[in-house]
């Protein structure tokens, strides 16, 4: 009776819900004019949440046509001089790296404010004086990030993330590994009092951001979003216009031309300063690349994937000769985006010079090129440099392509509106029998679609205009026009095109990463005199060749060969980068070979195909490292790999790991594998879009019903993975398979209860069934709230940095239990793991074990994972599935309680021989219940139905039953019912 008034009850919220936002599509006038007058109304609150400030570009190019004048006065803030502060702010004023009364901001929270009186009304730049705390002192790697609001109000979407940079440098002489290859360098913060103007922390920009102030009295907020630091200063100030290059050559010292053609090489990896840990230095095997790196590992470049977001810089240093003026030549490569250009500024001595530094194209190009600055008649610009040390500086950006992102994001929304009013008029079903007259039924949309066809065609002569080719993108925008004109052919058939337009969607979406996207690669930079010859930089067709046939033959050096395994070191596949492969040898050769006496080589593995391929060649390793998880269950079935719960301390190890996790790795009594990453299902929210709406963090799936109304009529919606059915399945208590493994449990009334849940979720409450990136519209605000992994943190923490401080993060909605405690299971496990293999020799064994113990414990893998992050990136984040080394890495604190209080409820499916049938049969099940609108018992019998079957099939094949179907012996599936105490163990 109870659930019944309660699925009522959810019923008529859903049907309040369509009411509210059911009405007819508009016309953009007739909904303009239906907005003013539903303004009288105290009832109305639909609002779209996605609605955000402008971008900078459109706020500039406001006020250069509403005349703006620039800034007329140079006003300085002493940052200790705060008017007030949040009572959250951590600030003080005291002596911080040599200098007295500066603003001490020891935790990145909290604002404080200015008062400024202006002159004028007037556009003015904001420069601050700083010094990001070094680590002793609790600071990371990572740029200082503030936030800007003037006159209590963000005046563009890029106030919202303003980054202050930090400068590293390598540290230390080159080092070497056994084999010869050259590691990594490890790298060193530049520390010291920086001076930089506000800029936006995607590097959109090639300059300052700009802040409009009216005449008189003026507030300034600074809020702290990432990173303690200390402020000496601000500076408010006009913008400072940059000169063309030949007004700044007229001001060229007359230098008396004479016989000297001095060259000065700069080697590419031999850089002074980086701005970002992420940028690495690179081997390059073409010819030509010095130094040569062909039979061994030579980091003789510089770039590439590693130097691609907007903001990005590499400075290097250089003594010229003598005074006089010099052309600039690189050798560089820009091969990873075709017909595509990049872009960088171009800094000497701190400064871009003249205005065609900025901004600078380097075109698509397959292979090593010489490229001079030069202006479009092909002659060198000329730059002069007084006898010395200089620097030039290489700046990422992306600000010609920022045009046609504004106009990708304005599309990509009104394709969501789009798809949102289809999903309404149709009653989110295709009914055979209706004839739509799409004029009549939904007005204005042909004429909306129409215009968006235009639109894509102005883009791709756009991007022709920019990079005078037909590139991947203006390929995307012409084949989407004409996606919409074959659409608007039979206009009557839209209502049932939506897989179309969220497929447009969707390629729309990734072109704007795919412009944001900068990679560049540099061998040498050349600064020459004018009538200097320049060694030759690009390779003939008989080098390429010879280079071939010298890398093709250095592939099959004894060196270089799986095949010469030594019995007298431990042999380790790693699975991963070539960046894990040798931050793990270098610790194992400083701390675990000296200690057990034994010599450890890692070798870098592409991919697990080779596992096979080398069970069949008989040259396994000892250990495989960062072996996906999915694959370990049929080497395990199949006899491949050791039962480590045979080692007589393997439960020392094993209960580091939550239960849940090991799941996986359970095969026949015994645990064949040990968890090396760890992944976790957590709820992802924004804050200012909750708050606007007067809701609050869910804690149950019934508060998610409650909220749904809201959602819906604001042109918002709670994102849930169509393809994890774990959070509803387990927090019912379902299993996935009969206690002895050799059927199905999914005919269990219980089963039937969680698939209609779950399905209903999107029948009945209204959840999009395609999302293409809950990450960009968790971004917009479309999705203000939804069900994430670990890949979305990382993603909205190193990818969105303009809502940094909007979003926050809390355990999963979970099931109320009879005691009144809720349950949050969901699966998130270990996306990889650590396996030993049945050919390591017995005296070996031992020390392979040794080895994996060294390997997964709390120092080692806190060790392992800071080093990673510290040298090369927040991109490198360790997910450790060692909690207490997870907890170890810098987190923000408030992120990693609510991640470990999630942590307890980890749950993964078991395996079992056939089983792999069972996700790809639910998955079946729920496409015909969600999308074909079928009946969700029949859909789910006979979902198990197949999944039995395979499974006879499979216990057949491996002895389990014979072929009469009697039963020969059976599995002993382990329940996980009791959330993981381990984690309230852990030192926090």
């Amino acid at each position: 009776m109870k659930r019944g008034i309660r699925t009522v009850g959810r019923l008529l919220l859903l049907i309040l819900a369509v009411a509210l936002i059911g009405v007819p599509v508009l016309s953009d006038h007739a909904r303009g004019e239906q907005k003013a007058a539903d303004q009288g109304s105290e009832n109305t609150v639909i609002q779209d949440v996605s609605t955000r400030e402008p971008y900078f570009y459109s706020m500039a190019n406001k006020w250069e046509h509403d005349n703006v004048p620039a800034g007329a006065q140079e006003i300085r803030i002493e940052a200790r001089s705060f008017s007030r502060k949040s009572d959250d702010a951590e600030v003080s004023v005291g002596s911080y790296q040599g200098e007295d009364n500066v603003l001490l901001w020891s935790k990145p929270k909290g604002w404080v404010e200015y008062e400024v009186n202006a002159e004028k009304e007037g556009i003015y730049e904001i420069e601050t004086e700083y010094f990001p705390y070094i680590q002793a002192d609790g600071g990371h790697r990572q740029s200082v990030m503030m936030s800007v609001q003037i006159n209590g109000d963000f005046p563009f979407r890029e106030a919202h993330s303003i980054a202050l940079e930090r400068q590293f440098a390598e540290a230390g002489a080159e080092k070497y590994d056994d084999a010869g290859n050259q590691l990594r360098s490890l790298i060193r913060e530049e520390t010291s009092w920086k001076t930089t103007s506000f800029r936006d922390s995607e590097g959109a920009y090639s300059q300052p951001l700009l802040w409009h102030l009216n005449k008189g009295k003026n507030t300034i907020r600074i809020e702290s979003v990432r990173e303690p630091v200390a402020v000496k200063s601000f500076r408010l100030q006009a913008k400072a216009a940059l000169p063309a290059y030949e007004d700044v050559k007229k001001l060229y010292p007359d230098v008396s031309a004479n016989g000297n053609k001095n060259v000065i090489a700069i080697e590419g990896e031999q850089f002074s300063y980086k701005n970002s840990s992420s940028i690495q230095t690179t081997y390059d095997r073409s010819p030509l690349t010095e130094p040569e790196s062909l039979d061994l590992v030579r980091y003789n470049t510089i770039g590439g994937t590693g130097w691609n977001k907007g903001g990005q810089a590499i400075t290097w240093e250089f003594e010229a000769p003598k005074d006089g003026v010099y052309h600039l030549t690189l050798r560089a490569k820009q091969s990873l985006h075709k017909n595509l250009s990049v872009f960088r500024n171009i800094y000497i001595d701190g400064k871009i010079p003249f205005q065609e530094m900025k901004n600078v194209q380097f075109p698509y190009s397959s292979d090593w090129k010489g490229i001079t600055l030069e202006n479009p008649d092909g002659k060198p610009y000329e730059f002069y440099f007084t006898k010395g040390k200089h620097s030039i500086k290489m700046e990422s950006t992306y600000e010609p392509y920022v045009p046609i992102i504004l106009q990708i994001d304005q599309i990509s929304k009104e394709l969501r509106d789009i798809a949102r009013e289809l999903r309404i008029a149709t009653g989110n079903s295709n009914d055979p029998y209706r004839v739509w007259n799409i004029d009549k039924d939904i007005p204005g949309m042909k004429e909306r679609l129409d215009t968006m066809k235009t639109q894509f065609a102005q883009l791709t002569d756009q991007m022709l205009a920019i990079n005078k080719v037909t590139d991947n993108v203006s390929q995307i925008f012409k084949t989407s026009a004409k996606d919409l004109e074959d659409l608007l052919k039979d206009p009557n058939e839209i209502p049932y095109s939506q897989l179309t337009i969220g497929t447009l969607q969707e390629k729309i979406e990734m072109q704007r990463k795919d412009l944001m996207d900068t990679p560049f690669q540099i061998d040498r930079i050349f600064v020459s005199e004018p009538k200097a010859k320049l060694p030759r930089m690009e390779s003939n067709f008989f080098e390429k060749s010879w280079n071939m046939v010298e890398t093709t033959f250095y592939s099959f050096t004894n060196k270089n060969q799986l095949d010469q395994q030594s019995d007298d070191e431990l042999n380790i596949w790693m699975f991963k980068g070539r960046d894990y492969v040798d931050e793990l040898q270098q610790l194992a050769n400083e701390q675990f070979t000296p200690e057990h006496g034994i010599k450890v080589r890692i070798n870098l593995i592409q991919s697990a195909d080779l596992i096979v391929l080398g069970k069949a060649a008989g040259i396994l390793p000892d250990i495989a490292i960062g072996v996906p998880s999915g694959s370990i269950f049929d080497y395990a079935l199949r006899d491949a790999i050791y039962d480590f719960s045979k080692f007589p301390d393997s439960q020392q190890l094993i209960n580091k790991f939550h239960p849940g996790i090991m799941q996986p790795y359970r095969y026949n009594g015994g645990i064949y594998g040990i968890p090396e990453t760890n992944n976790f299902n957590i709820m992802f929210y924004r804050k200012d879009i909750l708050q606007q709406l007067g809701l609050t963090v869910p804690q149950t799936w019934d508060d998610v019903y409650k909220m749904l109304p809201t959602l819906l009529q604001n042109e918002a919606n709670f994102y849930v993975p169509p393809d994890n059915y774990s959070f509803f399945f387990f927090q019912k208590g379902v299993e996935l398979y009969t206690k002895d493994g050799l059927s199905s449990a999914l005919s269990e009334p219980q089963a039937f209860e969680a698939f209609k849940q779950w399905t209903d979720l999107f029948n009945v409450f209204g959840l999009e069934r395609q999302v293409n990136s809950f990450y960009q519209q968790f971004r917009d605000g479309t999705l203000p709230i939804g069900i994430g992994d670990f890949n979305t943190y990382m993603q909205l923490l190193v990818a969105a940095p303009e809502i940094m401080n909007e979003w926050a993060i809390a355990p999963i909605p979970g099931t109320k239990q009879s005691d009144g405690t809720i349950a949050r299971w969901a699966a998130g496990g270990a996306p990889t793991a650590n396996v030993l293999f049945n050919d390591t020799p017995t005296e070996k064994r031992d020390l392979a074990w040794e080895f994996m113990k060294w390997y997964m414990s709390d120092d080692i893998q806190t060790e392992f994972g800071l080093n990673l992050e510290q040298y090369r990136g927040e991109t490198f984040r360790w997910n450790s599935a060692n909690v207490q080394a997870f907890a170890n890495m810098p987190w923000k604190q408030e992120d990693l309680d609510v991640i470990l209080k999630q942590w307890q409820w980890i749950k993964e499916y078991p395996n079992v021989p056939g089983g792999y049938m069972t996700n790809r049969e639910i998955g079946f099940a729920w496409n015909k219940v969600a999308i074909d609108q079928e009946n969700p018992r029949i859909a789910l019998e006979q979902a198990v139905k197949e999944i039995n079957r395979e499974m006879k099939r499979k216990q057949q094949e491996f002895n389990y039953i014979d072929a009469e179907g009697h039963v020969l012996k059976k599995l002993d599936i382990e329940t996980i019912s009791e959330p993981w105490k381990g984690v309230n163990l852990i030192d926090r």
